[in-house]
């Protein structure tokens, strides 16, 4: 039977889980092209993934700044990537 409290245990397992990919992405051995990107990337889905546990816990405040985080990081995506699009062009 699916509860809030299983759905709430596996959204910290996947943030944890994802923070640990973050840190593996930030002390990569060879630097990769989108290294900074990824990082990003996963660091906003940190923040997603607790706004959905925060969320299911009815901690609707602190869920929103978590998401308002996320989405400032995937903003800086958004811009090194056009960036990076500009140059091209």
């Amino acid at each position: 039977m699916n509860t809030s409290t299983e759905a709430i245990k596996t959204l910290e397992t996947a943030q944890r889980q994802a923070s640990e990919a973050v840190t593996i992405i930030d002390n990569l051995l060879v630097a990769h092209d989108y290294q900074d990107v990824a990082s990003l990337v996963g660091k906003a889905a940190v923040r997603l993934l607790e706004a959905a546990s925060l969320l299911m816990q009815s901690q609707d405040a602190e869920a929103l700044d978590a998401l308002e985080n996320a989405d400032d990081l995937l903003d800086a995506v958004y811009d090194i990537i056009e960036a990076d699009l500009n140059e091209i062009d």
